[in-house]
């Protein structure tokens, strides 16, 4: 079954401007592949990793105790998830220059010795879009410098052998927030990352 995973990062319901590019990434993508199914994935229910969990994860499946087998069948599940999708987009907001925790749960969970020892990296040929929120500017200008968000997922992906990753940025957010600035005016960073979408969601695994 060929399916999108979403994973959602963002607690903000309909106030998100992640997730509603989410939404717009999504409705473009199945356009362009009908058919494909839709899997959603949100990481706040994801728990930190317990000491237990994360030996489990780091034991070659094949070498897994009982006990660990159980422990690691969460961080079983959320793998196959990225293993078996033909698209992933990750929408999330930037929290204090960095990734929320949660999100970092999840990579926490999926960077594991499954993932991570393959003939075949784990996230070869798997097209993965980020969608990155933040109040501020950080996508470009001297702040960059203050980003270690996009620097970290980038790691994280690679890191499993990803090849095929694009950034859509939404920033700044706070002037949408404040209502002093419109989505679709011409300096906002809204209508920015609308134009970023349609190359990112043409592509699927193949």
């Amino acid at each position: 079954m060929s399916y999108l995973l979403r994973v959602s990062v963002s607690l903000r319901g309909e106030k998100s401007w992640s997730l509603k590019l989410r939404d717009e990434f999504t409705e473009q993508f199945l356009a362009l592949h009908p058919g494909v199914e839709v899997r959603d994935r949100h990481t706040f229910p994801i728990p930190h990793l317990s000491l237990v969990e994360m030996v489990a994860g780091q034991t070659r499946v094949a070498d897994q105790t009982p006990e660990q087998v159980a422990a690691f069948a969460l961080g079983n599940e959320l793998s196959e998830e990225v293993l078996n999708a033909s698209a992933i987009v990750i929408s999330t907001p930037m929290n204090n220059w960095g990734p929320p925790s949660s999100l970092k749960a999840w990579f926490d969970r999926i960077i594991n010795a499954k993932t991570y020892y393959r003939e075949i990296p784990a996230f070869k040929g798997i097209p993965i879009t980020f969608i990155v929120a933040s109040g501020g500017i950080f996508s470009f200008s001297d702040t960059t410098k203050h980003d270690h968000l996009r620097p970290l997922l980038v790691e994280c992906v690679t890191r499993l052998g990803a090849d095929d990753y694009m950034f859509v940025n939404c920033d700044p957010t706070i002037p949408l927030d404040a209502k002093e600035l419109a989505s679709d005016a011409p300096e906002s960073g809204y209508l920015r990352a609308q134009r970023e979408i349609p190359p990112a969601a043409a592509r699927i695994r193949q």
